[in-house]
């Protein structure tokens, strides 16, 4: 008898994107206007994505195929046919066009926060870099030969950004990776790109180079696209070989070799890392809502089988402790997932901009590194525990749990450590003093919350807060306390937010969970015991 999946996996056919109750009342809040095909997104992740997303990570891992029959270099990435499939679904739902579509890329954000498995995700969010990195900076004849491949409904390329070498990592300042222009033509040289994801798969990428005679350190590198074939229809870089990870098993990462590889410069030179760290903050940004997607998927899967789960003669979701850790890990996702798109948003609303950039470009830059930070964190600790729920069997590879906690730690590594985060963030902040702006209009929002009581205890936390990060700030040693800052900032902007959109939503659910953050993150106290012992605000989970 042919296995349902639904045995083992309980959310199977719930959408997504229509019955996550809190998803859609943040982007009310925000004035955020979906694509209707997120609906259909949200259900195919659901039917077909997620079983497909396990058996790819268990059995038909991406495989480097070096040689052809006839004895020519490949280097190319053999995938299951269902895989491929997968990714040619989510191209024809819009996740890559999104990005380049005029005010489309908080769409390309929404699918990654309903697809969230990184490895899949991962691959689309590459190409859509590659495109809006085309779109935005190529030249007319770079932009008119490259990105109708992209773009193209019945055969889209795939794209890669490969800025990391083995030598330093997020320290792109020490990039060996050499630019030469000859004969009109620019040309690149690289032995250690190093953790190149969709090698093999791409058929173009974003590449961080150093002209001759260009200064040390990040300024004088620029940015290429480099197809995966050179204009005589060769390989134009090679794949050393494909990594063995912990997770985002679906996605290849490998290390390519680049040997005069024919190169299409993007923009001008002086302005290389800027657009490198602009097209860095959409994955960014990606990582965020991803990991907040993650969680919300193993949140939902633990509550539907602690409400059938019996223990001790109760459903586990009966036992208050049980209850406890359900509301406040609701909480914290929550908050992660308000950061996210308050990122997603800002972004979508500067990404017109090209260097220098506005005030606004950069409050984007200040909570893409917030959100970034808090919701891979948020995502570890939820799927975790979310594997614990399930005791045992949170623990064997048979029951698809494990995996999310296992594809969401990387969101903390990828595109820069939370430690790589932090410093990114002090140095804004000390230059721009963005903060300043954060705090008055977190104040400003806060100052017509409905319940008064509500209203001084939320303004005296802020105020708190901030009268924290200041110090740290001008302290005698600020760096020791980046991640103080990090941390600061996102609860003290999470609370002011939860607690103005339960105002605006006007629901006892929403306000359940503002105030349950509050208890979390401000104030523990026995009065906060009476917000968990009353709460329904997890019950939108049930399937109807």
């Amino acid at each position: 008898m042919k296995m349902d999946f639904a045995d083992i996996f309980l959310s199977k056919g719930i959408n997504y994107f229509t019955e996550d109750t809190p998803l859609n009342a943040i982007l009310r809040y925000i004035d955020i206007s979906p694509d209707k095909k997120l609906e259909k997104l949200g259900q195919f992740v659901s039917d077909e994505l997620i079983e497909v997303s396990a058996i790819v990570d268990h059995y038909f891992k991406p495989v480097l195929q070096t040689w052809s029959i006839t004895d020519e270099r490949l280097d190319s990435v053999w995938l299951s046919p269902e895989h491929s499939r997968m990714l040619a679904k989510m191209q024809e739902l819009g996740v890559v066009r999104s990005a380049v579509e005029p005010g489309g890329i908080i769409n390309h954000f929404l699918s990654g926060y309903i697809i969230s498995d990184p490895g899949f995700y991962c691959t689309l969010t590459l190409t859509a870099q590659t495109a809006y990195a085309l779109h935005k900076y190529g030249d007319s004849d770079t932009r008119n030969k490259f990105l109708p491949r992209y773009l193209d409904p019945d055969d889209p390329w795939y794209g890669a950004t490969y800025y990391t070498e083995i030598q330093g990592g997020s320290d792109l300042g020490s990039n060996r990776a050499t630019a030469s222009f000859a004969n009109g033509k620019w040309a690149i040289e690289s032995k250690d790109k190093y953790f190149a994801s969709n090698a093999g798969l791409a058929d173009g990428s974003i590449v961080t180079a150093r002209p001759g005679g260009s200064e040390a350190g990040t300024r004088g590198l620029a940015v290429f696209f480099v197809p995966a074939k050179n204009s005589r229809g060769e390989l134009n870089y090679n794949v050393r070989r494909l990594k063995d990870k912990l997770g985002t098993i679906s996605v290849p990462t490998g290390e390519v070799e680049m040997n005069n590889s024919e190169a299409y410069l993007l923009g001008e030179k002086k302005y290389g890392i800027y657009y490198a760290m602009e097209i860095l903050m959409i994955s960014r940004i990606d990582d965020a809502i991803s990991a907040a997607g993650i969680a919300r998927k193993a949140l939902w899967e633990s509550y539907l089988y602690a409400g059938k789960r019996m223990a001790f003669g109760r459903k586990l979701i009966d036992h208050p402790l049980m209850l406890r850790d359900f509301l406040e890990m609701e909480a914290d996702l929550e908050a992660s997932l308000i950061l996210s798109l308050l990122a997603a948003d800002l972004f979508s609303k500067s990404s017109s901009q090209r260097p220098p950039y506005d005030e606004v470009y950069h409050k984007a830059r200040v909570f893409s590194h917030i959100a970034k930070n808090n919701a891979s964190w948020v995502s570890d600790a939820i799927t975790r525990y979310c594997m614990e729920i399930f005791g045992g069997k949170g623990f064997l590879r048979e029951f698809p749990i494990e995996k999310f906690h296992r594809d969401s730690i990387v969101t903390s590594i990828w595109e820069g450590t939370s430690n790589i985060q932090a410093l990114d963030l002090m140095e804004l902040l000390s230059r721009k003093k963005i903060h300043l702006a954060i705090k008055e209009d977190l104040l400003d929002m806060v100052e017509n919350l409905g319940d008064r009581k509500w209203k001084i205890r939320v303004i005296e936390a802020i105020l708190l807060k901030f009268e924290s990060v200041e110090r740290w700030l001008s302290g005698k040693n600020p760096e020791m306390h980046a991640k103080d800052v990090l941390n600061g900032l996102a609860n003290a902007i999470s609370l002011a937010h939860l607690f103005k959109l339960s105002d605006l939503d006007r629901t006892q659910r929403f306000r359940q969970v503002a105030s349950i953050y509050y208890y979390m993150h401000f104030i523990r106290d026995e009065e906060g015991d009476d917000e968990f012992a009353k709460s329904k605000a997890i019950d939108w989970m049930k399937i109807k």
